[in-house]
């Protein structure tokens, strides 16, 4: 099965590093002006927030990657990389305050959510979320207790009356209920920090309503991405995991065998995700840099 799964995954960190060129490529090289009449202030602390959420990301990923039992640590590095993405960008939001003194002036406007999302990113993000979903319901449902007695970490198999077969690490209870712990507590933060880019007041001294706009957009396409990268890289782990298991059995019924490549074809499409929304947490594009061109 290893052999099987080598090839998958260079496919996949291939399709990755593609997509990643492709995004930066559209990244206009020229500084973007996208501050306009925004504070610069403002603009400055909420990058330098986002981006130290990204930094501290990379650096308690890689620690959890190196640490935990039988796996753990490397299954849990992405969860906890997009939920420091996502406490950057939270805070660098509710750094913004309303406008102060005697006179103030609020703009008569109704704001949503999905007025601010990445509609592309954002349906394959949920579509995604959603694969991810049922399949951890369907591998914890089929697990197992291992020779070690840890809940669902092997997948056995009747073959005849008398003997059976089992084959592990499967990605049953023993992984699933960490990780789904961590990605709804992601989720969480994900909903708190797009309410909070929605609804927070504009900043003093903003008579440019769309660069504003164009701010909140690059924040909220920055928290797709983390939930991006919060779904896709544990999905590619569980899929490449409950591929092996079903391939390795002998006595596998022809669906499982089916199941099986299906779920090792779904790896590299995973990390092709993981690559667009790394690309959009790292260099997000948006109205802004269209602003920019256009001044």
């Amino acid at each position: 099965m290893a052999v099987l799964t080598i090839p998958a995954l260079l496919f996949g960190l291939m399709a990755c590093g593609v997509v990643v060129a492709l995004v930066m490529r559209r990244v206009p090289r020229q500084p973007a002006a996208a501050t306009g009449d925004i504070p610069r202030g403002v603009a400055r602390r909420t990058a330098v927030l986002r981006w130290a959420g990204v930094t501290i990301g990379v650096i308690v990923g890689i620690i959890a990657a190196r640490s935990g039992d039988l796996g753990m640590g490397l299954l849990m590095a992405a969860p906890l990389f997009g939920l420091c993405a996502l406490i950057g960008v939270l805070t660098g939001e509710l750094t913004v305050r309303p406008p102060r003194g005697p006179t103030r002036t609020a703009a008569v406007e109704v704001r949503r959510i999905r007025d601010y999302l990445p509609r592309h990113l954002s349906r394959v993000v949920a579509a995604g979320g959603g694969v991810l979903l049922v399949l951890v319901i369907a591998t914890t449902s089929a697990g197992a207790p291992d020779d070690m007695g840890h809940p669902g970490r092997s997948l056995a198999r009747q073959c005849t009356f008398d003997t059976f077969e089992s084959d592990g690490p499967w990605p049953g209870l023993f992984y699933t209920g960490r990780l789904v712990a961590v990605v709804l507590v992601g989720l969480l933060m994900a909903y708190v920090a797009v309410r909070t880019i929605v609804r927070r007041p504009r900043p003093d001294g903003t008579s440019d309503l769309a660069v504003d706009d164009a701010l909140r957009e690059r924040a909220a396409r920055v928290v797709t991405g983390a939930v991006g990268v919060l779904i896709a890289i544990p999905l590619a782990g569980v899929s490449l995991t409950a591929a092996g298991g079903l391939l390795g059995i002998s006595c596998a019924p022809m669906w499982w065998t089916v199941m099986g490549w299906g779920l090792l074809a779904l790896a590299p499409a995973s990390l092709a995700m993981v690559g667009w929304c790394v690309a959009a947490v790292l260099a997000p594009t948006d109205r802004t840099d269209l602003l920019a061109r256009t001044r």
